[in-house]
C-alpha cells in the first residue's frame, strides 16, 4: 500500500467520524463505518474539517482575543483568512496541561427552494475539551427557526426531532455531547448521539443515524483477534399512552423506551473483517440487565422473559481485496420460522445489502483521492414493524432500519469527489422499486393479520409499486477557517421530474 493511498484512507476515515462531537473510536470500531451515507443537505450536519480536530491551545491560562489590541486585531482578520483557524473565541489550558478546552460559537443560515422556499436561521456553541490524554468532554448545541412555507421545512432533515410550532415559523433545536475514555484496544462513553452499523451509503439495514440522537452508553475493546462492542441507548416512543382522564397528562405519558446492541467481530487478516451481533427494541419498564451482558444470546434472553421485545439478528464482513477496492456485505433478520424459510410467509422479514467501494487513482488535492461506490439492498416487506408502540424499530418518529422503508429493492451510486482549497462534492443517483403493502414501519401486523399469523403472506413489491429514481449533490467549500458554504441541489422522479435546491453558510468562531 502506497503512502498516498494510506493518506487517501485515513483522510476518508476522518470525514467519516461522523460529527463535531464524534467519540474517539478504536481501530475496527463497529461504530465507524469506513463507507457511510455523508450526503447531507444542512452544515449543522458535517463533520468538522480534519485540520481543526485537535484543541487550538495558545498558552497557559485562559485565553481570549480581548486581552489586547494587536490580538484582537490579528483575531479580526483571522475571521476571514483560510486554512487552519489561529483564534478561538475562548480557550483554556490548566498550569499542569492536564485540562484542555475550546469554546466557540455557531451562526448561520439555510435556504431550501423546491416547490416552496424556506429559511433556517440558527445559532449555536462547541465545546471540546481533553482531561489528560485519554479522555475528551465534547458538546454541540445549536437552536433555530424555519421561516417560509412551513411544509417544506418539514421535509428538512434537520426536522428528525423536538419542534415547536407557532403561527408563522417552527422552532427546532438539537443538542449533542459525549464523556468518553479510549485508549489503544477499548472505549467507553456516555453520550447524546447516534451511530450507524455496517457499511453503506443509502442508509445501513442494522441502524441507521438519520434520526435525532438519543442518550446512550458505549463500550467497545478489541484482544487479538476478535472486538466487542456494546451500546444502550434510551429512546423516545412515537407516540403516548392514553391512559389518565386528562388529554393534557396522556400527551406527556411516553413509555420508556430503549436500543441494545452488541456486536462480535473477528478479524482473521488486516483485509478482512467479519461481525455478527443483536440489537433489541425494549420498554415500558426499567433498564433490563438481560440486555448489558455482551455475551449472552439475547434471542434466548428474550424468550425467557416472555417473548415481548423486537429481537433484530444482523451479521455482515468487509474485505479490502486492493488498498483502493473494498468489498461489504451485511444482513439483517428481523423474524423467521424455519418451515417456512423459502415462502411468502409475511413473518419472512430480513433485508441485505451489499456494495463495492473504489478509490479512483487520481489525485485532485494532496489530501484524498475521490472514490466511487455501488450498492444494492433488498428489504422484505414488514421488515422492522412490531406490534406495540415501545417495541417498533424506531426512534422520535424515524425508522431505526433502512431509512427508505422495508418492500423495497434500492441501487445506489456515490460519488466522493475532493477538489482543490478543502472543496468536495459528494454525488448520489438511486434508482429504487418498492411496494407499498408493508412498507412502512408504523403497520400493526398483530391488527393486519388478526388470526392469521401464521398463514398470512407478503409478496415483494406487493401493493401499490412505487418506482424512483432520485439524485442528490452537495458541494462543501471549507476553505475558510471559520465559515463554511454549502450548495445542493436535488432531483427526484416518481410520476414527473421535481428539484430542490440549497445553499448554506455557517460561521464557527
Amino acid at each position: 500500500m502506497t503512502i498516498k493511498t494510506k493518506t487517501t484512507i485515513l483522510f476518508i476515515i476522518l470525514l467519516s467520524m461522523g460529527s463535531l462531537w464524534s467519540v474517539r473510536h478504536i481501530s475496527g470500531s463497529a461504530f465507524n463505518p469506513e463507507v457511510r451515507d455523508e450526503l447531507f443537505y444542512s452544515l449543522l450536519n458535517y463533520p468538522e474539517n480534519p485540520r481543526e480536530a485537535d484543541l487550538s491551545i495558545y498558552g497557559k491560562g485562559v485565553y481570549h482575543p480581548f486581552a489586547s489590541l494587536p490580538r484582537f486585531k490579528d483575531a479580526f482578520v483571522d475571521a476571514f483568512r483560510t486554512g487552519k483557524a489561529r483564534h478561538s473565541l475562548l480557550g483554556y489550558q490548566s498550569p499542569d496541561s492536564l485540562l484542555e478546552a475550546e469554546f466557540n460559537i455557531l451562526a448561520g443560515f439555510e435556504q431550501a427552494s423546491g416547490e416552496k422556499d424556506c429559511g433556517f436561521l440558527y445559532k449555536g456553541y462547541i465545546i471540546k475539551a481533553a482531561l489528560g490524554k485519554h479522555t475528551d468532554i465534547n458538546t454541540y448545541w445549536w437552536n433555530g427557526m424555519f421561516m417560509g412555507d412551513k411544509g417544506e421545512a418539514r421535509l428538512s432533515e434537520l426536522m428528525d426531532g423536538y419542534s415547536k410550532d407557532s403561527s408563522d415559523k417552527i422552532r427546532v433545536d438539537n443538542i449533542a455531547a459525549d464523556l468518553s475514555y479510549h485508549a489503544e484496544n477499548y472505549s467507553l462513553a456516555i453520550g447524546r448521539g447516534k451511530f450507524p452499523i455496517g457499511n453503506s451509503i443509502s442508509g445501513s439495514i442494522i441502524l441507521n443515524d438519520r434520526v435525532n440522537d438519543y442518550a446512550y452508553l458505549l463500550a467497545e475493546g478489541r484482544a487479538g483477534d476478535f472486538g466487542l462492542a456494546m451500546l444502550h441507548g434510551s429512546l423516545r416512543a412515537d407516540s403516548s399512552y392514553a391512559i389518565y382522564p386528562s388529554a393534557a397528562v396522556n400527551n406527556k405519558n411516553f413509555p420508556d423506551k430503549f436500543v441494545a446492541l452488541h456486536q462480535l467481530t473477528y478479524f482473521p487478516t488486516e483485509s478482512l473483517s467479519m461481525f455478527i451481533g443483536e440489537s433489541v427494541i425494549y420498554g415500558n419498564r426499567g433498564v433490563d440487565i438481560n440486555y448489558l451482558l455482551p455475551n449472552a444470546f439475547w434471542r434466548a434472553s428474550e424468550h425467557n422473559i416472555g417473548d415481548r421485545d423486537n429481537v433484530l439478528i444482523f451479521a455482515g464482513a468487509k474485505f479490502r481485496v486492493h488498498p483502493s477496492l473494498l468489498l461489504y456485505a451485511q444482513t439483517a433478520l428481523d423474524e423467521f420460522s424455519y418451515n417456512k424459510v423459502f415462502t411468502s410467509w409475511w413473518g419472512n422479514k430480513f433485508a441485505v445489502q451489499g456494495g463495492i467501494n473504489y478509490i479512483i487513482p487520481a489525485y485532485l488535492t494532496q489530501a484524498a483521492s475521490p472514490s466511487v461506490t455501488l450498492e444494492l439492498t433488498a428489504v422484505r416487506p414488514f421488515t422492522y414493524t412490531h406490534y406495540m408502540n415501545h417495541t417498533m424499530y424506531s426512534h422520535d418518529g424515524r425508522s431505526l432500519g433502512y431509512p427508505q422503508g422495508s418492500n423495497i429493492v434500492d441501487i445506489t451510486c456515490g460519488l466522493f469527489l475532493p477538489l482543490p482549497l478543502s472543496t468536495s462534492l459528494q454525488s448520489r443517483a438511486s434508482y429504487s422499486k418498492q411496494g407499498s403493502f408493508g412498507s412502512d414501519w408504523k403497520q400493526n401486523y398483530n391488527d393486519l393479520f388478526a388470526g392469521q399469523t401464521q398463514t398470512a403472506t407478503a409478496k415483494w413489491f406487493q401493493g401499490d409499486i412505487m418506482k424512483r429514481t432520485a439524485v442528490d449533490n452537495a458541494l462543501l467549500i471549507d476553505v475558510f477557517a471559520h465559515h463554511r458554504l454549502l450548495l445542493g441541489y436535488s432531483a427526484e422522479y416518481v410520476d414527473e421530474w421535481k428539484g430542490k435546491m440549497y445553499a448554506g453558510w455557517q460561521l464557527n468562531y
